[in-house]
């Protein structure tokens, strides 16, 4: 979506990812900070999600969660942060949830990245609600913790090796 496109109605039960899609996703992509995506069915919009452009620093996290990271890297290749896109927001409405189509979409983002490799993206991050049901949706799609340092905030990091998904 672009900044200037109106936002239809959506309502997906969180009034944090509510309010994202209706007001902050416009700001965000007038600041060239992400750009908010909608997956329409029927033509009615679903679910959104947002990305922007992201890191993992070296300095950032503990250094054996950055080793375990790149030890499958040619030590050439090791570099001091390692490029990834965040997935800002991930919102799907109430009366479509748990049909597939957070998975669908996450699906679709490890092969637009991984196909043709289109902006040297190897990791896909996420910022995921320290909550039950995001954190287990995450880790059934393959998702893992980036560190343990985050365990009690209230949002944790988590990542997406893209080989993974290639191979």
């Amino acid at each position: 979506m672009n900044p200037d496109d109106p936002r239809p109605r959506f309502c997906c039960g969180n009034d944090d990812l509510n309010e994202f899609f209706h007001k902050d996703s416009i700001d965000g992509g007038k600041e060239l900070l992400s750009v908010t995506y909608t997956l329409v069915d029927q033509g009615e919009v679903v679910a959104f999600f947002s990305l922007s452009n992201d890191s993992i620093k070296k300095a950032e996290v503990p250094k054996s969660a950055f080793k375990r990271l790149v030890r499958i890297l040619p030590f050439n290749k090791r570099y001091s942060s390692m490029p990834a896109a965040k997935i800002g927001r991930l919102g799907i409405i109430q009366d479509k949830q748990k049909r597939g189509y957070g998975t669908n979409i996450l699906d679709f983002l490890k092969a637009w990245f991984t196909n043709s490799n289109k902006t040297g993206c190897r990791f896909l991050l996420v910022d995921a609600y320290n909550e039950g049901k995001p954190i287990s949706f995450y880790q059934k799609n393959g998702f893992e913790f980036l560190t343990g340092n985050d365990e009690k905030e209230d949002t944790r990091i988590m990542y997406f090796d893209l080989i993974r998904f290639r191979e």
